[in-house]
């Protein structure tokens, strides 16, 4: 069963009007009470072939292939396609004893899918997540944003597509990549602070005798903070819950100002009190059907769109995590 990353969408009037409708003979700007209609006429039919450009500044870029699989009651189901190029070498034999080595590249176009629900109330994305297409849904957003405001702009529209972010508890978040996803962890960081030179941070928590040992000694030295790493040897340690040192470091972080990272042996790394984006298992039954025209009384695509909206409706959006004045994220999104 694949995962699909959940974003939302919203549509806005633009700063300017390239085209407008004509109604007999006279001519009418847009208006917002049919943008989410135009917003749909942009895909045009089942069957529909686009072309997805990344513009660059310098001039020139990359154009992706896009295919309208299935466009039915608002609900639009495409197939984007990734370009890759690699370079290849082969032998060839000749007639004297050193063969000859023919330098080739060859095109691949990996596919991921994009299921964008346009039903009234509804205008959220579902974006596959397929790492041999591309490595990170956010890439696919930016591009689908940029192409869609170029096609938005005769009728006076722009488009805003953020992802839904949630909120992770530590124990599951990790728990689940060690047992369900068999990921091993390679690095744990801890960053402290001098609470001394820091009045905002919680004190009020019980340390644990080690804890309490790293916490004296940066305070005796003066300095503003300190860090703990803890690496892995074999990138198999496992973090218990049930161990006090942890579970305190564990505590002081979802109260407190202070930090904490832990390093799968996937080169993913997680911060305790991270926003990370919404992925929801597609049902592939109800895609696959959605594909052949089929419908059913249950597991159909408008259910599982339901069910996305039921399970992100206390989610918060991406542009309500701000970072802080420095730069520095305190809500960290993978």
């Amino acid at each position: 069963m694949g995962k699909y990353a959940i974003y939302k969408y919203e549509l806005s009037k633009g700063n300017s009007i390239q085209g407008d409708w004509t109604q007999g003979n006279e001519v009418v700007a847009p208006k917002m009470e049919h943008a989410y209609e135009n917003f749909d006429h942009v895909f045009g039919k089942t069957g529909t072939e686009m072309r997805i450009q990344k513009v660059l500044k310098s001039g020139g870029g990359d154009t992706y292939p896009c295919h309208v699989m299935v466009h039915d009651r608002n609900i639009i189901l495409l197939r984007l396609e990734n370009v890759k190029k690699e370079t290849i070498f082969e032998m060839r034999q000749t007639a004297g004893p050193i063969p000859s080595v023919e330098k080739k590249q060859i095109e691949s176009y990996p596919p991921l899918h994009v299921l964008i629900d346009n039903r009234p109330g509804k205008a959220q994305m579902a974006i596959e997540i397929y790492t041999e297409a591309w490595n990170n849904t956010q890439t696919v957003c930016d591009l689908l944003q940029e192409n869609l405001n170029r096609e938005l702009k005769k009728w006076g529209l722009t488009i805003k597509i953020w992802a839904k972010l949630q909120k992770t508890d530590f124990w599951n978040y990790v728990t689940y990549r060690e047992k369900h996803e068999h990921r091993g962890i390679e690095r744990m960081t801890f960053n402290f602070r001098n609470a001394k030179l820091n009045p905002q941070i919680n004190t009020s928590i019980v340390l644990s005798k080690h804890l309490k040992s790293l916490m004296d000694m940066i305070n005796s030295l003066g300095a503003a903070q300190g860090e703990l790493t803890l690496q892995s040897p074999t990138k198999d340690f496992l973090i218990k819950k049930k161990l006090s040192d942890i579970k305190n470091i564990v505590a002081l972080c979802a109260s407190s100002d202070y930090s904490l990272s832990v390093t799968f042996d996937d080169d993913v790394t997680y911060r305790c009190n991270q926003y990370i984006r919404a992925e929801l298992p597609m049902n592939i039954a109800a895609l696959e059907d959605f594909k052949k025209g089929q419908t059913s009384i249950e597991n159909t695509i408008d259910q599982w769109l339901d069910w996305v909206v039921e399970q992100t409706e206390n989610y918060q959006d991406a542009e309500q995590v701000k970072p802080k004045p420095n730069g520095k994220s305190k809500r960290k999104v993978s």
